[in-house]
C-alpha cells in the first residue's frame, strides 16, 4: 500500500517493495492509498478480499487505519508497517505484525529527530549560523512533529538562529490543491527569513520550487528539504527553488518490507534495515543526472537482501 502515488515518496519505496516480493516469488501489487485514511483502509480490505498473505504499508501510521489492520488480523494477513508507528489492540497488542527499523542503535523518534537535526543544522550553516526560518510542518503522519521538534531542538543551540514562522501543510493541502497558495501566502507574509525546511521533497516537485523561483526570493533564501528524488536533484543542480534534501534511499526503505514479511513468516526477530541519511546539496553527495541517492561508497543492498533470503 503506497501512501499516495502522487508523492514520490509513497510511490519510490512502494514500486521497490513490489520488486523486491518478486524477487523472492511472491506474486505483489501496488495500491494507491491516495494520501488518506480512507484510501488506505480501502487498499487494505482490498488486500484482504484478494486473500493477500502479507499486506505492507508505505509510510502510513496504525492509528488512522487501525479497524482495517484489525480485520487484517482477525483475517490472518501478516500486516508490515514501512516507515510507520504502530499502536496497541484491545489487550495491549501491537496492531502491525512489525514495523521496520532503519537503524539499530535509533529509535523511530531518534531517527526522524535526526532528520530535522540535519535539516536545521544545513541551514545555520548555509546563512552564516544567523538563520531565520520559515518551518513547514506535516502534521499527518507521526514523523512530521518529530522533525519539527528536531529542527527546534538544533535551532535552540544558536542564539543567533531562530524558527521566525510554522507553516503546517497537510494530506489535504495536496489533494484540494491548496499547497502552492497556502506556501506562497506564507512566504508573502515572512519577508524577513532566509532560511526554508520542507518536510517533504514531492512538495517542491509539486509547486513550491516554482513558487520561491517565482517570489524573486531564490537567491536570498536556503532551502532544504527531505527525502531525495531525482527530480529534486534536478533541482538542487539548478538552483531552482531547492538547495539542500535530507536524502536515504527510499528503495532500500521499500526491500526493508519484504525482509520483515520473510522473517515474520519464519518467526524471526525483524532486523534494522541499516539505513542511514545524508545531506545533498550542489557541492556534497549530488547523484549523477538522472540518477537516484545512494551511499558513497555504494551499498547494494538489494544484492545483500537476495544473498540473505537464498538462505
Amino acid at each position: 500500500v503506497s501512501c499516495g502515488e502522487a508523492s514520490v515518496a509513497c510511490a519510490t519505496p512502494a514500486a521497490a517493495a513490489a520488486a523486491a516480493a518478486e524477487s523472492v516469488g511472491w506474486s505483489a501489487s501496488v495500491c494507491d492509498g491516495k494520501l488518506a485514511p480512507d484510501g488506505w483502509s480501502a487498499c487494505i480490505r482490498q488486500g484482504i478480499a484478494a486473500g493477500a498473505d502479507v499486506i505492507s504499508l508505505i509510510g502510513v501510521d496504525c492509528a488512522p487505519i487501525a479497524g482495517a489492520l484489525g480485520e487484517a488480523a482477525a483475517a490472518g494477513v501478516v500486516t508490515i508497517g514501512v516507515s510507520a508507528e504502530d499502536c496497541d489492540a484491545v489487550g495491549g497488542t501491537k496492531l502491525f505484525s512489525a514495523t521496520t527499523q532503519q537503524l539499530p542503535d535509533l529509535t523511530y523518534e531518534q531517527w526522524w529527530k535526526n532528520v530535522g537535526a540535519l535539516q536545521a543544522e544545513w541551514l545555520i550553516g548555509a546563512t552564516d549560523g544567523a538563520a531565520k526560518i520559515l518551518k513547514v510542518v506535516f502534521p499527518d503522519p507521526s514523523f512530521g512533529p518529530l522533525v519539527a521538534e528536531g529542527i527546534d531542538d538544533t535551532v535552540a543551540e544558536y542564539p543567533d538562529s531562530e524558527v521566525v514562522s510554522t507553516l503546517e501543510i497537510g494530506n489535504a493541502d495536496v489533494v484540494s490543491g491548496a499547497l502552492v497558495s497556502k506556501f506562497s501566502t506564507a512566504l508573502t507574509e515572512n519577508p524577513d527569513i532566509n532560511a526554508i525546511a520542507i518536510p517533504n521533497d514531492s512538495w517542491l516537485v509539486a509547486g513550491l520550487a516554482q513558487a520561491i523561483e517565482s517570489s524573486g526570493r531564490s537567491s536570498e533564501v536556503s532551502v532544504i528539504g527531505m527525502f531525495g528524488s531525482p527530480a529534486n536533484f534536478d533541482l538542487i543542480r539548478a538552483g531552482i527553488g531547492q538547495d539542500a534534501t535530507v536524502a536515504w534511499s527510499s528503495s532500500w526503505d521499500g526491500y526493508t518490507a519484504v525482509d520483515a514479511a520473510l522473517r515474520v513468516l519464519a518467526k524471526q526477530p525483524v532486523q534494522p534495515g541499516g539505513l542511514g541519511m545524508q545531506v545533498v546539496d550542489a557541492d556534497h553527495n549530488l547523484p549523477a543526472e538522472g540518477a537516484p541517492f545512494d551511499f558513497n561508497p555504494v551499498i547494494d543492498y538489494a544484492s545483500d537482501y537476495a544473498a540473505a533470503w537464498e538462505r
